[in-house]
């Protein structure tokens, strides 16, 4: 009998050490939770953005949610207990309480463990009039500085916040004025001017603007405040301009190569690029003569004296329509509509999708490049709609940048409140 006391016993001690050692080892590591969920919301926030990207290739009306907050949650139980063990002897004529032959018995309640592992998350809409007073707010220059100072191409930039350009001719004299408007809106506009002896349509200003070194420029200027002297604070006011750098100009040649650059400075400019002003650092400019304006919603400059440009900008949700429409194009392939107009020249050329004409040598040329299904397996994104599966390829460069480029324009356009990094959330079982 004693023989069996001990033997449990032992048993017991052994069982306990093994369960400390185990406890030991459930410890919840930080950085594994950290970086799964990193990760996790990284490829929700890709997934929510290219799901509105398909919703709008598809006129679908476009949804933003956002995760307030995730909170990992980890729950481990241990418990011990002794097993069941005859102590004494037996009645006489009772009946046996274990299996005959067994002194020790352990069951469930012995030892056991159990670990739970689960994310709680808030998902909540961001159907506000404030989120829209910002979505829908056209993208002003000092914006458009920020992505230029980031290292975004110049010519993706004007590709995706260039909603129109207008030219107005000025004649010597007090003659009658000239005014061409072009906007890239396949397959019902794309761009052509008619009536313009150079034939040229939306894509050949883009060209323009980046052989001439069309940037943005900025001032800042302390005002005066309205209170007193000694209460009141001075306000700071930014100033932004277009301006034609030279250095970017000599850059755009090295890029578009000398036989590309020659033909958009010869065939598609009415003035030579040494006549394009406003030149970037002219001591000229005196913002402090405008400080009491409101700034308008579209930017102008003239060239030469007498070409005037008007450039009207889109709003974030005309990015995701702009790149919707472009999505709609690869995938159906519609042919122009009757009231598109466009040279017949020009004609193959106009019904491809837009490329980069200035992407170092190897890169990825196609502004946006979705691929139906899963392609080969290898998406940096993939999301599916009521008509199949969509893919962006790994060789997408361009789509990758885009995407980095709307979720940081969502987050300035609307304020820290209303919208946070992850625009919607689709939750997959």
């Amino acid at each position: 009998m004693w023989v069996g006391v001990r033997l449990a016993g032992a048993y017991l001690a052994g069982v306990c050490v093994a369960g400390l050692l185990s406890a030991c080892a459930a410890i919840d590591p930080v950085d594994m939770r950290y970086d799964i969920i990193s990760r996790s919301l990284a490829k929700a926030r890709n997934e929510s953005i290219f799901l509105n990207l398909i919703r709008a290739s598809h006129d679908y009306p476009l949804s933003f949610d956002t995760v307030a907050n995730v909170t990992p949650t980890v729950t481990n139980t241990t418990s011990f207990g002794l097993p069941s063990f005859l102590f004494g002897p037996l009645n006489p004529g009772a009946a046996p309480l274990f299996t005959p032959g067994r002194d020790v018995i352990f069951g469930n309640t012995t030892a056991s463990n159990t670990t739970a592992i689960g994310s709680n998350f808030n998902v909540s809409t961001q159907e506000t009039s404030a989120f829209y007073e910002g979505f829908l707010k056209p993208i002003d220059l000092q914006v458009l500085d920020y992505f230029i100072r980031q290292g975004y191409s110049y010519e993706l930039l004007f590709w995706l916040f260039t909603d129109a350009v207008e030219i107005t001719y000025r004649g010597p004299g007090p003659g009658p004025r000239r005014t061409f408007g072009t906007r890239f809106n396949p397959p019902d506009d794309y761009g052509c001017i008619v009536g313009d002896p150079k034939r040229r349509c939306f894509r050949d200003f883009v060209l323009v603007a980046i052989a001439a070194g069309l940037t943005v420029e900025q001032q800042t200027l302390q005002k005066p405040s309205s209170g007193s002297s000694s209460t009141g604070k001075p306000h700071i006011q930014v100033f932004s301009r277009f301006c034609f750098s030279t250095v970017l100009a000599d850059r755009a040649r090295r890029e578009m190569g000398d036989a590309r650059y020659y033909e958009v400075t010869h065939k598609y400019l009415d003035l030579p690029t040494s006549q394009f002003e406003p030149r970037c650092g002219d001591h000229n400019w005196k913002p402090e003569l405008e400080i009491d304006k409101p700034q308008p919603d579209s930017f102008k400059f003239t060239v030469g004296g007498r070409i005037d440009f008007k450039i009207v900008p889109r709003s974030a949700y005309g990015v995701f329509e702009f790149l919707g429409a472009l999505i709609r194009m690869e995938r159906d392939r519609p042919p122009p509509a009757s009231t598109a107009y466009i040279p017949p020249e020009r004609l193959a050329e106009q019904e491809q999708l837009p490329q980069l004409r200035t992407v170092p040598p190897g890169e990825d040329a196609e502004l946006v490049v979705v691929v139906p299904g899963k392609g080969d397996g290898r998406c940096f994104v993939h999301s599916w709609f009521y008509d199949g599966d969509y893919c962006v390829p790994e060789s997408a460069t361009n789509t990758k940048r885009i995407f980095s480029l709307l979720a940081q324009l969502i987050a300035i356009q609307t304020g820290a409140t209303d919208l946070s990094i992850t625009p919607v959330v689709r939750v997959i079982q």
